[in-house]
């Protein structure tokens, strides 16, 4: 048997002894504090934190943190590594933790306000640093769902933030800035943009007052995902979903009378995920943004109560839990994606399933005024987005009222005013046409309404050109407002002309509007607006026999055979660049919410089709398209399908 020497003790040096972890955890967080003021050796805490993450129990973190919080006077600006390093400690994936750490957290920056910026900026990172671990089913990720865990996980983040804001009135601008720094990048994981928008909106809830900043933060991400998922590629995508479906029904061998097709058929149709990646993360990020604006809309909101300074309370535990689980009213007033027609007018939209009686009237108007800020500031200058913009969409349609303040708003503080720039008053008259050709809930007296006051703006236009006879010519960049109008104009009345023409009365409404006056003004603007929209334009208005077009038309056509005494350039600058922004709606999973609301075109009338003999131009009738294969969906930005 083997000496076993005096001065040593195998049971300390034993490799399998738990004994080595216990004599570390002995270590204390004062005189742990103390050593690292002295040697300020990063080598010091190294040990004892990499044992708090992996393998300390609950009671020794908990412990741990109550020793932090009664040392919270030591620790200055001298120990700032060793308490940024404490604070990346995961402390917020249970709940007695999430409380202590809160209690800490509260204590740290009421004792040192310069911590404020380092621990919310940690707080930030954790709500997406940490939840991909807990990610273990692949289609839940794929379809951006977060489990129970996940969300409470969320909260707890949140309820952190809100409670350090409350103590730190100051820290605000501290918020937003983070919250802006700390938005993944547009191309990370589905999960991570579900979880950092739902905690940002939970946020948003707590503290009204920066609701425009973090909704503005939402959305500007949307709108970079947006940008970079072109129309062309999403459609190209759901043809190609479409074809492999169609392909795998027929393939699929079927036994007697089990039904495995209308299976198939049932399972394609419900799943909600599409294949495009980005396109995938921005329908989740919209259904979730419809989400939360049918529930404020209807006064659903999330509510918390904050605790400090609890720790080790059983009751405390079991309120968290409760606020956690009833943060949301149990039932909807109605389903987001309902619709309520009107009594007389089958077509025409009044909002959702219940008619606006269970709005909070309050909080739809507060919620109205912020997104027209964002929308100002982010959506209207950005040209190529294809969804984010249908925010609005929905939130008119739930309350059709708030459209006429829309427009007015578009057109006053936007479009009329020559202190707005080019590219902003083109969008907004972009807008206002998209939204009355697209919009079920504008009732034909507003958008005929509209389409006179657009129309007296353009007549006083031409007047003031016929005083100044200098600037009375045709020319794109000294005219681009009347153009953007004109075609806003023809775009409008030829999506809407089968109401303008349902009787003589609104026959003599569309009379009125005195569009010939537009057409035959010296600064043409058959020429310079997009062609599909000029020549259907100008098959409808013939056939009702309101404008004739197709003779200056021809000449326009003369005036662009290239020749050796024009410039390609020029030529080029004479085609009109703008975008409808409510073009068809290609998102899988949130296009429920706006397709009720949604005005497809209905086809120009059969006797442009049937009466080709009667235009002499054979050429003119290239450009009219069949009615039934037509979508009036003019994009023309980057973004977009070409015509």
């Amino acid at each position: 048997m083997p000496l076993t020497p005096i001065l040593r003790k195998p049971s300390v040096m034993s490799p399998v002894s738990n004994k080595k972890v216990l004599f570390c955890m002995r270590e204390t967080a004062r005189s742990l504090i103390f050593k690292f003021r002295d040697t300020r050796d990063p080598s010091v805490f190294a040990s004892t934190f990499e044992i708090l993450t992996t393998s300390a129990s609950e009671d020794e973190k908990i412990s741990w943190l109550s020793q932090m919080t009664e040392c919270v006077p030591l620790l200055d600006q001298k120990v700032d590594l060793l308490v940024l390093e404490f604070l990346k400690i995961p402390w917020y994936k249970l709940e007695k933790l999430s409380i202590a750490a809160e209690s800490f957290i509260i204590n740290l920056v009421t004792a040192h306000n310069y911590y404020t910026y380092s621990v919310l900026k940690q707080l930030f990172t954790l709500i997406t640093g940490l939840l991909l671990s807990g990610v273990d089913d692949e289609e839940n990720e794929r379809a951006g769902v977060l489990s129970e865990n996940q969300e409470a996980y969320c909260w707890r983040l949140v309820g952190s933030i809100c409670a350090i804001h409350k103590q730190v009135p100051m820290s605000r601008d501290h918020l937003l800035t983070l919250a802006r720094k700390c938005m993944p990048y547009f191309r990370r994981s589905i999960h991570d943009h579900v979880a950092y928008t739902h905690s940002l909106l939970l946020l948003a809830s707590y503290l009204p007052h920066l609701r425009v900043g973090l909704l503005e933060v939402i959305v500007t991400n949307m709108i970079t995902i947006d940008v970079h998922t072109p129309r062309s590629e999403l459609m190209k995508d759901l043809e190609d979903e479409d074809s492999s479906d169609e392909e795998e029904m027929f393939n699929m061998e079927v036994d007697d009378g089990d039904g495995t097709i209308e299976a198939i058929r049932n399972e394609i149709r419900e799943d909600p995920c599409m294949s495009h990646r980005d396109g995938n993360t921005l329908d989740v990020l919209m259904d979730m943004m419809f989400h939360y604006i049918h529930d404020i809309c209807h006064g659903i909101k999330r509510t918390i109560q904050l605790k400090q300074n609890i720790i080790n309370s059983e009751n405390a535990v079991e309120s968290r839990k409760n606020e956690k689980m009833c943060h949301l009213k149990s039932e909807r007033v109605c389903h987001p994606r309902s619709v309520r027609y009107a009594e007389l007018e089958n077509q025409r939209t009044v909002g959702c399933e219940c008619g606006g009686t269970e709005h909070d009237l309050e909080a739809l108007k507060s919620l109205f005024s912020d997104l027209k800020e964002v929308f100002s500031r982010i959506i209207l200058t950005t040209h190529a987005s294809s969804h984010t913009q249908f925010l609005l969409f929905y939130l008119l349609a739930l309350r059709p009222g708030l459209a006429t303040h829309f427009l007015e708003y578009l057109r006053v503080k936007k479009f009329e005013n020559p202190n707005c720039f080019r590219d902003e008053r083109r969008n907004a008259m972009a807008y206002i046409g998209s939204l009355l050709a697209r919009g079920k809930f504008i009732p034909f007296s507003h958008v005929h309404s509209c389409l006179e006051i657009i129309c007296a703006w353009c007549y006083r236009y031409l007047d003031k050109q016929e005083t100044v006879q200098t600037t009375n010519y045709e020319d794109l960049q000294l005219h681009s407002p009347f153009y953007f109008a004109c075609q806003t104009v023809f775009y409008v009345f030829t999506f809407r002309y089968k109401e303008y023409t349902e009787n003589s009365k609104k026959l003599a409404l569309a009379q009125s509007l005195n569009l010939e006056r537009l057409v035959l003004s010296p600064l043409n603007p058959l020429r310079m607006c997009a062609a599909p929209i000029v020549s259907n334009f100008a098959a409808v208005t013939r056939r009702f026999q309101l404008a004739y077009c197709y003779t200056i038309m021809e000449n326009n056509k003369r005036l662009q055979i290239p020749s050796s005494s024009i410039d390609e350039k020029t030529l080029g600058s004479t085609s009109l660049d703008m975008f409808f922004p409510f073009d068809p709606y290609l998102l899988v999973r949130s296009r429920g919410y706006v397709a009720n609301h949604y005005r497809e075109f209905d086809g120009l009338p059969e006797e442009i089709v049937e009466e080709g003999d009667s235009v002499k131009d054979e050429e003119a009738l290239d450009m009219i398209v069949s009615p039934k294969s037509l979508d009036f969906s003019y994009g023309l930005s980057p973004g977009y399908q070409k015509w």
